[in-house]
C-alpha cells in the first residue's frame, strides 16, 4: 500500500518514490557528497523530512529514483561475482540490468531486517530520531553475504550464465573493452558461410588434406574494425578534457621530457605535470572501463 501525503492544499495522495526513502539512508556519505545539494540535503530525520516541502519534492522526483538506482547498482556489483566492470555493459546486458533494479537488493534488505519498510518510517508523522550514516566497510560486510543471497532467491546466476553463453553485439558498452574485444575476435573468427563448422574445424581437415599445411586468413577487416572505434573513442574523450591537459599529452606523445613540458607551460616541477597525466589517465580508465593500471602510478 502507498504512503499517503496530505499536500499543502488538503488533497491527499500517494508520495511517490517513498519506498526509496530507507534504501536512501543506507547510502554512504562519500557517495552522496558526488551528487547535487538538493540530493544531499533530504533530512536525515524523517520526521524533519516530511514538514520539508523541498525535501519531498527532490525525494519525488526523477533525480531522486536515478540516485537510487545508480547507487545501488554500484554498492551490489563487485559482490554479484561477474569479474568485470559495469561500465562494460550496455543497458540491455542481463547482469547490467539486475544491477540496476534496486526492488531486488531493497526487498532482501528489508527482509533481512538492515533497513525499515517506508511505512515503519513514515507512517504518523515520520519517526524522529537522525539516521547516521553506514561505512563502506559496513556495506561491504552485509553485500557480501547478501548479493549472493538476493541473486539465488530471484534465480539471476541462470541468467547472467545464460547470457554469457548467448552473447551478443547489443550487451556491449560503446566503450572499448577486453570483454567486449574477446567477443569480436571470437564472434568474426568462428562464423563460416556453413556455421555447423567451426573455423578451428575447418583448418584441421584443410591440415589433414593438405600435408600438414596450416590454413589461416588474417581477419584485416576485425582489425580496421577495432581500430575505428578506437580511434572514435579516444576523439570523444578528447573533447572531455581541458587545453592544457590536452597539450600536455601532445607534448609528451611527441616525445618531451616531463621536466620540459613543466618548463614549456609554467610548472614549478615536474611533479604537476606527472599528476596531471595519471589524472588524465585514470579518467581514462573510467571512460573506457579498461584498466591501463594508472593506479599503480604507471606513466605515459
Amino acid at each position: 500500500m502507498p504512503i499517503l501525503l496530505k499536500r499543502r492544499n488538503g488533497e491527499i495522495t500517494p508520495f511517490r518514490n517513498a519506498e526509496f526513502i530507507p534504501a536512501y539512508y543506507f547510502i554512504p556519505k562519500s557517495m552522496l557528497a558526488q551528487c547535487g545539494a538538493e540530493l544531499r540535503n533530504i533530512p536525515r530525520n524523517p520526521r524533519k523530512l516530511l514538514l520539508d516541502w523541498n525535501a519531498i519534492a527532490t525525494v519525488e522526483s526523477d533525480l531522486f529514483q536515478l540516485l537510487i538506482i545508480d547507487a545501488y547498482a554500484f554498492m551490489v556489483w563487485p559482490f554479484m561475482g561477474l569479474g568485470a566492470k559495469r561500465e562494460i555493459y550496455s543497458g540491455y546486458e542481463p547482469s547490467w540490468i539486475l544491477a540496476h533494479s534496486p526492488a531486488y537488493w531493497i526487498q532482501e534488505m528489508t527482509d533481512e531486517k538492515i533497513i525499515p519498510t517506508s511505512k515503519e518510517l513514515l507512517d504518523n508523522g515520520g519517526i524522529d530520531f537522525d539516521f547516521g550514516y553506514v561505512s563502506e566497510a559496513e556495506i561491504e560486510h552485509f553485500f557480501d553475504w547478501l548479493v549472493p543471497q538476493a541473486m539465488a532467491h530471484h534465480n539471476m546466476k541462470a541468467v547472467i550464465e545464460t547470457a554469457k553463453e548467448y552473447r551478443c553485439f547489443e550487451d556491449f558498452d560503446h566503450r572499448r573493452s577486453r570483454q567486449k574485444t574477446d567477443f569480436f575476435r571470437e564472434w568474426y573468427h568462428t562464423r563460416t558461410k556453413h556455421p555447423q563448422i567451426s573455423l578451428e574445424s575447418f583448418q584441421e581437415d584443410y591440415a589433414e588434406m593438405h600435408d600438414g599445411m596450416e590454413w589461416d586468413v588474417p581477419d584485416e577487416s576485425l582489425d580496421l574494425e577495432l581500430e575505428a572505434v578506437d580511434q572514435v573513442q579516444v576523439d570523444t574523450f578528447l573533447k572531455t578534457l581541458t587545453e592544457k591537459d590536452k597539450q600536455i599529452l601532445e607534448m609528451r606523445m611527441d616525445g618531451f621530457t616531463l621536466e620540459e613540458i613543466a618548463d614549456k607551460l609554467g610548472y614549478a616541477n615536474h611533479s604537476g605535470v606527472l599528476k596531471r597525466i595519471r589524472k588524465v589517465g585514470q579518467a581514462y580508465e573510467k571512460f573506457t572501463g579498461v584498466d591501463y593500471e594508472f593506479h599503480n602510478k604507471k606513466i605515459i
